[in-house]
């Protein structure tokens, strides 16, 4: 059972992840196609900015299920955070530090995928 619960939970956040991934590939092709492939490069940069450390949060969090380990899941969730936060600034400051890729598209590449980090456990709701 405890299995079976943290499977679930790792696949869920899988399809997160690949969501994220597919949408971002989808949006700097369509900012590539219409603007330019500096933007799209900007775009892709921004949006692996959060991509990688929801990965690598998916992959610390889940390593832990059950009541009789109830104390590490929660441990793992802190320090899943924690690391996801951290990885973030670290890659949005060296994207930023040294690329001259413009901030706007940048940013537009961040917030799509964490948008899609929201919407994207409603979309698997009913699938899991």
């Amino acid at each position: 059972m405890t299995q079976a619960l943290n499977a679930v939970g790792k696949q869920l956040a899988g399809k997160i992840v690949a969501t994220q991934f597919a949408v971002l590939l989808v949006a700097s092709l369509v900012t590539i196609t219409i603007f330019s492939l500096q933007s799209g490069l900007g775009v892709l940069s921004g949006g692996l900015s959060a991509v990688i450390p929801n990965a690598l949060f998916a992959v610390i969090a889940f390593r832990h299920a059950g009541a009789r380990a109830n104390k590490k899941v929660v441990q793992s969730f802190f320090v899943g955070e924690g690391v996801k936060l951290i990885l973030t600034a670290v890659l949005l400051v060296l994207v930023l530090l040294v690329t001259d890729f413009n901030p706007v598209w940048l940013l537009t590449g961040f917030v799509i995928t964490v948008i899609m980090q929201w919407i994207a456990p409603i979309l698997f709701l009913k699938s899991t």
